[in-house]
């Protein structure tokens, strides 16, 4: 009788020590094995622990990949708009989402719209230099690169001093954050026509920065009159 608990003692250690082995090796043992003992290993053998514990560490790391990129995302204006929302809305005023777009919201953004153009006017600076171009499209290049330069010495330096106006407490007529969201809209709109602008400049440089055939129409025609 001692043999018998002893030997069905070691068996049932053996299957709770080496649950993985018999897995790979043969599952024919693994099944024959675990026919008497289904019961008490199921419930008390750690073997549904081990693989609870394995679908664990699994899945954060696959949740936390796509978390990363939205972290990486930030500069775009509209997760701007929703990831300033929610952190500091239930910091500050959940109720008042407006009162989140302060001075230095929109700094941020003026920030960004500021560096999309400056690398604009940079790359197609360097494309007249790099290129022999005709003074039609040398023209093009000057007029968006010049519209975009006094948008960002102009209104855009106007907009920093009135974000920086609504940041400072002390400040006399101080602008609140709807007059900031006012002025940007107007700032949109400047924006939208410089990006068109920049978008033809693309385009010709897809097209060997030679004018489509229509535009060099226009520029006899209206050089016609002048002559005249």
């Amino acid at each position: 009788s001692h043999l018998s608990r002893d030997s069905s003692m070691a068996s049932r250690q053996n299957t709770e020590t080496e649950p993985q082995e018999p897995q790979d090796a043969a599952p024919t043992e693994n099944n024959t094995a675990n026919c008497t003992n289904s019961q008490t290993v199921n419930a008390t053998a750690p073997n549904g622990q081990d693989k609870a514990m394995e679908q664990i560490p699994n899945s954060p790391p696959e949740t936390l990949d796509p978390a990363l990129d939205p972290s990486s995302l930030p500069p775009p204006d509209p997760s701007l708009e929703s990831g300033n929302c929610s952190a500091q809305g239930d910091a500050v005023q959940p109720s008042t989402l407006a009162c989140l777009r302060d001075g230095n919201w929109f700094l941020k953004l003026l920030q960004a719209e500021t560096g999309r153009m400056e690398g604009w006017c940079q790359q197609m600076e360097q494309e007249t230099k790099d290129n022999k171009l005709s003074e039609e499209v040398l023209g093009t290049i000057r007029s968006a690169v010049g519209s975009a330069q006094l948008l960002i010495s102009q209104k855009f330096e106007q907009f920093r001093g009135l974000c920086n106006e609504n940041l400072n407490i002390n400040a006399n007529p101080r602008p609140t954050a709807q007059d900031l969201a006012g002025f940007w809209d107007l700032l949109q709109l400047s924006i939208e026509d410089i990006s068109m602008k920049f978008d033809e400049l693309y385009q010709l440089k897809a097209n060997n920065w030679q004018l489509p055939e229509k535009t060099v129409k226009k520029v006899t025609i209206d050089a016609q009159p002048a002559n005249v």
